[in-house]
């Protein structure tokens, strides 16, 4: 077997030197033309083709709120003090606070004032399942805790509550009553049943075979 040298080390680490000089390229460049592209549509140049003069944040969240979710869960897995935590809850504060303005005043730009219940949980389902993923695969939490299962168990229950009341109280800001069972359906299996049960049990059987 050959022994790789220096001179092997020296070209491997150039070529993740290049690539992560390539990338820093790429991501500058996009966000140049993402720039771009948001002058043009909401400025007075009117690039109609952009679609952007009817997005409010609401359709921006719809678009961001993944890539957001995995990006903090990333920048949790790296950081090991207690502050990159504080740094994660101020912002879902600010973010609270920014919803609770957006329906309160109303502020016309967030699109939040007609979203329902419904709607907040088709968004933010999916983002908030795969990040959990993300998290263990990053090991920011290698097992499951006990203030884990009462979040789970606080979130369940209180959907289960504002469920109970939409369908019997008529609780119309819930937006749940009308939605069928194949609503509900198509509301859990995708963002929840897929990641956190179809995904683990393909793994767990892989791993199962490998080890035969």
């Amino acid at each position: 077997m050959a022994v790789e040298g220096p001179r092997a080390e020296t070209g491997r680490v150039a070529g993740r030197g290049l690539r992560t000089d390539v990338l820093a390229v790429l991501g500058l460049v996009v966000v140049i033309a993402f720039g771009l592209t948001l002058d043009g549509g909401y400025g007075p140049d009117d690039w109609t083709w952009t679609g952007y003069q009817k997005a409010q944040l609401w359709h921006w969240l719809h678009v961001l709120l993944l890539p957001i979710a995995f990006g903090l869960v990333a920048h949790l897995a790296r950081a090991k003090e207690l502050g990159a935590w504080r740094h994660v809850i101020g912002l879902t504060c600010l973010f609270i606070a920014l919803v609770v303005a957006g329906y309160a005043i109303p502020w016309d730009w967030t699109g939040f004032v007609g979203n329902t219940v419904w709607d907040w949980l088709e968004l933010a389902l999916l983002p908030l399942t795969l990040a959990i993923l993300a998290g263990f695969h990053f090991n920011v939490r290698s097992e499951i805790r006990a203030h884990h299962m009462l979040f789970i168990t606080v979130f369940v229950a209180a959907v289960a509550v504002l469920a109970v009341g939409g369908y019997t109280q008529g609780w119309d800001w819930t937006g749940f009553e009308g939605n069928t069972l194949f609503d509900w359906l198509q509301l859990i299996f995708l963002p929840v049943v897929i990641p956190l049960v179809v995904i683990p049990l393909v793994l767990g059987l892989r791993q199962s075979h490998a080890r035969e």
